[in-house]
């Protein structure tokens, strides 16, 4: 097997090089600059604030300050980074804005809570702590949410789902607006700690109510937007969208431990960054690795983890009930027994049917050989090809014969991995691996070994099929020419010397009473023209067919022309040979005298010798001549035209120096 990389370059990136040929630094990045710079300040301002006022751990995390923090950097350096190779996407605007919300709230938290402990002015604590509230509304309860519905192409899945962007847009504003009016304290029994917007006399518990309703289908539609887009799109966007799989799960196994007992560290939670760092990835660089490789074994170790945690938990409390309480040891190893006797099967199933989502077949060779295999006569290459393409998970298959492609099943990624498998029969099988693979895995390597033999058959009744539809091309072809040319013999050779013959015996009629001897004079004329129409016929018929075949045989018009030759000396020699079909018989004769004549023509021997005989039911004739054509000989149209009659009948010619000459050596295939 050999490798090769292909490698496209993208309009983005030929934007970029020229940019980058012409500035230091680009201007499509001098916004990106600027916003990583505003980023750095804002995390600034809020670690040296929380810093300068004394803040432990339990502050950094009771005002939410670390969560907006952390969360904030990640949507804003992964919409950032995003920007900075794709400028302009939509996912990568919202990601920042989302991120800049976050930060703000987390920059502003610090003063606000050291402006109430310093005895600030109050219009200058509650705006910020209405900055504070209406700054984290914009971030992963809303815009993000809306990232989700333009992720992975900047685009919604389709303009149908306007009116999702729209409500989400619309549960935003009034989120922002419901938290800035809310009259709740954010820090109980400081009136100065409520938002400079409040509106008095609403209930804080009722603006809640009011808010979630509003938002409660945000993350719904957000979620259903992804799961359209993996059911519709292609095999790039789909891995993109693993991506964000992956990363979700992730998030959630670390957390698995809060969702089931409902507590436990909320330094946890900070692993929501997991979810941009994915996003990221998967618009930038989705090839980084094999995304479904990575997902599957998370697939298969998650659940079979989940299933392990809970087997024990169930084992432990059903033994329990019937255990006395002094026996939690025996309980404990009869339950870590059976989760050990459990694991493997467990994991064995998983990895197979989520190997299967992922990969297909390939785990199976044997099975997936049998059943692309199956019929296979009967189908054309390229159903073979997608058959197997689809049966493998591959991007695409082709089968390449002499630099050119003749079946393909899928579409080649703008820069891809291949490898080429030989299926002989003069043609490779070019795979496009999955991207973030280096190479064949060891199970397609073993399908494929499997499936070659059968693709090269296929292929060699492919160009079969087309060599005949060639040959019935070609004969059809020289059918018409040799009717054109009889045609053209008949009508501008025979009938007007036939006709010249009827007009003069027309004339000799009209003579005879009158004048005799010219009307003996005019029928001599006539028998000429009648001599020169049968000469015409005989030229006609002898070029379909030598009279000499019809009249002696093969045998005996090849000693009358060797006879009758002028020129070199001819020496006959001929074996036994079977009655021979008209096809063969005059293919043989044409060769022998085109091989004749051409040693006349150019040979500088002194003999010719012909030979016949059938052997391993070929005919077999040769003709050699003890000399050698000069340096200046170039085959021409009677060389050309004995090959192509050998070839119609299935058979070979060889023509070129002898040891002893120039040799014409043919094989002709007899027919019973």
């Amino acid at each position: 097997m050999s490798r090769a990389t292909t490698q496209e370059a993208t309009p983005e990136d030929a934007a970029g090089d020229e940019s980058d040929a012409t500035d230091a630094v680009p201007r499509r990045h001098v916004g990106v600059i600027v916003a990583w710079v505003a980023a750095g300040a804002l995390a600034t301002a809020s670690v040296v604030t929380a810093l300068s006022a004394g803040w432990g751990i339990e502050e950094w995390v009771a005002t939410y300050t670390l969560s907006n923090l952390v969360v904030g950097l990640a949507l804003a350096a992964s919409g950032l980074f995003i920007a900075w190779f794709r400028p302009g996407h939509m996912v990568a605007i919202l990601m920042a804005i989302a991120g800049f919300g976050h930060l703000v709230s987390a920059a502003v938290a610090p003063f606000g809570y050291l402006g109430i402990a310093e005895g600030w002015p109050e219009p200058v604590t509650r705006l910020l702590v209405t900055v504070f509230l209406g700054a984290w509304t914009l971030g992963l309860p809303s815009v993000f949410m809306l990232s989700l519905l333009y992720f992975p192409d900047g685009r919604l899945p389709s303009p149908r789902w306007r009116w999702a962007a729209w409500y989400i847009v619309g549960a935003t504003v009034w989120g922002t607006v419901s938290t800035v009016i809310g009259p709740f304290e954010v820090v109980e029994g400081h009136p100065e700690s409520t938002s400079i917007l409040a509106v008095p006399g609403l209930s804080p518990a009722a603006m809640d109510v009011v808010g979630g309703i509003a938002g409660v289908l945000v993350l719904p539609i957000a979620l259903t937007s992804l799961v359209v887009r993996f059911v519709r799109s292609d095999a790039r966007t789909r891995r993109q969208l693993m991506w964000l799989t992956l990363a979700v799960l992730a998030m959630l196994v670390i957390n698995l431990q809060r969702f089931v007992t409902g507590d436990g560290p909320i330094v946890l939670l900070l692993s929501t960054v997991l979810v941009p760092a994915g996003i990221a990835i998967a618009i930038v660089r989705e090839g980084l690795l094999d995304i479904r490789v990575v997902l599957s074994r998370t697939l298969v170790y998650g659940s079979v983890i989940a299933v392990v945690v809970a087997l024990y938990a169930g084992i432990v409390a059903v033994v329990t009930l019937v255990v006395p309480d002094d026996g939690d040891r025996a309980v404990a190893v009869v339950a870590a027994v059976v989760v050990a006797l459990a694991f493997t099967p467990l994991r064995l199933l998983a990895q197979r049917a989520i190997g299967r989502l992922f990969f297909g077949t390939r785990d199976d060779p044997a099975t997936t050989a049998g059943r692309v295999g199956a019929g296979l006569g009967a189908r054309s290459l390229d159903d073979v090809l997608q058959e197997l393409r689809l049966a493998l998970r591959m991007p695409r298959l082709a089968v390449v014969v002499d630099g050119d492609v003749v079946a393909c099943s899928g579409d080649d990624p703008d820069a891809a991995v291949h490898e080429t498998v030989e299926l002989g029969a003069g043609g490779t099988l070019e795979v496009t691996l999955r991207p973030g693979e280096a190479r064949l895995h060891e199970d397609d390597e073993r399908t494929l070994a499997l499936l070659t033999p059968a693709l090269a058959l296929v292929l060699r009744e492919q160009r079969l099929v087309a060599d005949l539809r060639v040959a019935r091309a070609q004969t059809a072809e020289a059918r018409e020419t040799e009717r054109k040319s009889l045609h053209r013999d008949l009508h501008d050779g025979l009938g007007p010397t036939l006709t010249s013959a009827a007009l003069h015996l027309d004339a000799a009629r009209n003579l005879v009473p009158a004048e005799p001897a010219r009307a003996r004079s005019v029928i001599a004329q006539a028998r000429v023209d009648v001599g020169e129409a049968l000469t015409e016929v005989r030229r006609v018929a002898y070029g379909l067919r030598p009279i000499a075949l019809d009249g002696h045989g093969l045998v005996g018009a090849l000693r009358e022309q060797a006879t009758h030759e002028a020129g070199l000396p001819v020496e006959l020699s001929v074996g036994a040979l079977p009655e021979l079909s008209p096809a063969v018989e005059l293919a043989a004769y044409r060769v022998v005298v085109e091989g004749i004549a051409n040693a006349n023509r150019h040979s500088d021997g002194s003999r010719i010798d012909v030979a016949l005989g059938a052997r391993d039911g070929m005919l077999e004739l040769s003709v050699l001549d003890d000399g050698g054509a000069p340096p200046s000989f170039r085959p021409g149209v009677g060389i050309r035209s004995l090959i192509d009659r050998v070839e119609e009948l299935g058979g070979t010619v060889a023509i070129g120096p002898a040891p002893q000459g120039w040799s014409v050596i043919a094989r002709l295939p007899l027919r019973d």
